[in-house]
């Protein structure tokens, strides 16, 4: 076992030969759009991982962009003032 992938992404602690918890998100043209790493005591959440795999699809799929706390089936918004301002305008209360 070479632990090259877990250098490649820097999350390999060499005097230890470990590797610290990482995620990565990474998109259809290979680049990487989310990343998380935890230290060694520190746990991952997979239903996080699951909802930034879904805000790219949603991403990827719509054109628009998540908000804070978006989750699978609610809507998005356009990346620009406009979209922002509608967007906020329609979801004040729960925000």
């Amino acid at each position: 076992m070479t632990k090259q992938i877990a250098r490649d992404y820097d999350v390999l602690i060499e005097k230890d030969g470990v590797a610290l918890r990482g995620t990565f998100l990474i998109d259809r043209d290979g680049v990487v759009r989310h990343q998380l790493v935890n230290d060694l005591p520190l746990g991952r959440n997979a239903d996080e991982a699951l909802r930034m795999v879904d805000a790219l699809q949603f991403h990827e799929e719509h054109g628009e962009v998540c908000p804070a706390g978006w989750q699978k089936g609610q809507e998005g918004m356009k990346a620009d003032a406009e979209g922002v301002a509608k967007y906020l305008g329609s979801h004040a209360e729960a925000l």
